[in-house]
């Protein structure tokens, strides 16, 4: 940058009226106005080619020089950073939006079930959501059944035209696990498990085949298919299964619509009973599945895939339960937390991480 700033008794009042040169841009300033402003004003290289005596009689006045004045250039805003919470219950959302809220992150939340009269805790309404902290609810439109490719073009519309970047897709209850990775990949993000995969995260049959192919140990499992439960007898003598045995719907969760069958009567009602109705998701159960029932106590084992942790998969903590035989099925009473680096569980943290993987 070239600074010129002349002497006040190098220039002449009358010569200040005619500066003229190229490098003058912006309001005309006038002769009083230059002699008392710093004349600070070329980006570069100096304007003029020689100097001498002719340099006295030039002052730069301009404070800006503009090559084509046009509108000034405005930055594009910065995006923010936002979380899409997927079927969201109002006992889950506090505790979400709490750690939502210390990272700064806008929360859209996602209805695919229409409105309902009870349970408004589990099925909370668009109000209910924005009335604890959610910015921006999502629901199917009126009449409309929810459509996962409908919801991700105006997810990606209320991104574009809000300025947001999607981090993720957090499912908030089980039934949401298995489109959560979908919704994911067409957002375009990057951050969600294989879509080869996605059923078996859901369905207990194919979640089975699955864990089998890795080459680790599951219990017998049949599906059965049969509306009058007749299948069950020809399913239990090729799996050469004693009582009592496991009947289930294959998409359930916290153990509904499990039974503890002691006896061949109760297994074939239970079956039929399971593929003729809709199961605890809302959705019409394919198939029971019969399995084999393993004696013990049983774990539940929560762990993180991530590529920063020492073997690609981190398990963050187990829970023993406390579960009774009533009413012909297995009811948790109360879960205890275990230490996940005590040497009586590494059998169960080996056994998780393989799943993961």
């Amino acid at each position: 940058m070239s600074l010129i700033r002349p002497d006040d008794d190098q220039v002449v009042t009358n010569n200040m009226e005619n500066i003229e040169h190229e490098a003058l841009v912006g309001a005309e300033l006038q002769p009083k106005e230059a002699r008392k402003a710093a004349t600070i004003a070329t980006l570069g290289d100096t304007p003029f080619s020689s100097g001498g005596e002719e340099l006295e009689h030039h002052a730069i006045v301009a404070t800006e020089i503009v090559s084509d004045p046009v509108e000034p250039h405005h930055p594009d805003p910065i995006q923010v950073n936002a979380v899409v919470l997927l079927d969201p219950r109002l006992t889950d959302c506090p505790e979400v939006l709490e750690a939502t809220k210390r990272r700064g992150l806008i929360t859209l939340a996602v209805i695919p079930k229409p409105k309902r009269i009870t349970g408004s805790e589990f099925y909370p309404t668009a109000e209910a959501l924005l009335e604890i902290g959610v910015h921006q609810v999502y629901e199917p439109p009126i009449g409309q059944n929810f459509d996962i490719t409908e919801c991700a073009n105006h997810l990606q519309t209320v991104e574009q035209q809000q300025n947001l970047r999607f981090l993720g897709v957090i499912p908030l209850r089980e039934a949401a696990v298995d489109y959560s990775d979908i919704l994911a990949a067409m957002l375009g993000l990057h951050v969600h498990n294989d879509l080869g995969l996605c059923s078996a995260r859901r369905d207990k049959g194919l979640m089975k085949t699955a864990v089998a192919n890795a080459g680790l140990r599951v219990a017998k499992f049949a599906r059965l298919t049969a509306q009058d439960g007749s299948d069950v007898p020809n399913a239990i003598k090729s799996l050469e299964l004693d009582f009592p045995v496991v009947v289930k719907t294959p998409r359930g969760m916290s153990t509904m619509d499990v039974y503890i069958c002691g006896s061949m009567e109760e297994a074939v009602r239970r079956s039929g009973e399971i593929v003729r109705s809709v199961g605890p998701d809302g959705k019409k159960a394919n198939y029971s599945l019969l399995e084999e029932f393993l004696v013990g106590n049983e774990f539940a084992v929560n762990l993180i895939a991530s590529p920063t942790t020492p073997r690609g998969v981190q398990v963050t903590d187990i829970w023993e339960y406390n579960k009774i035989s009533t009413d012909g099925t297995m009811v948790n009473t109360w879960q205890t937390m275990v230490d996940p680096h005590c040497d009586t569980y590494a059998s169960l943290v080996r056994y998780a991480e393989g799943v993961c993987r």
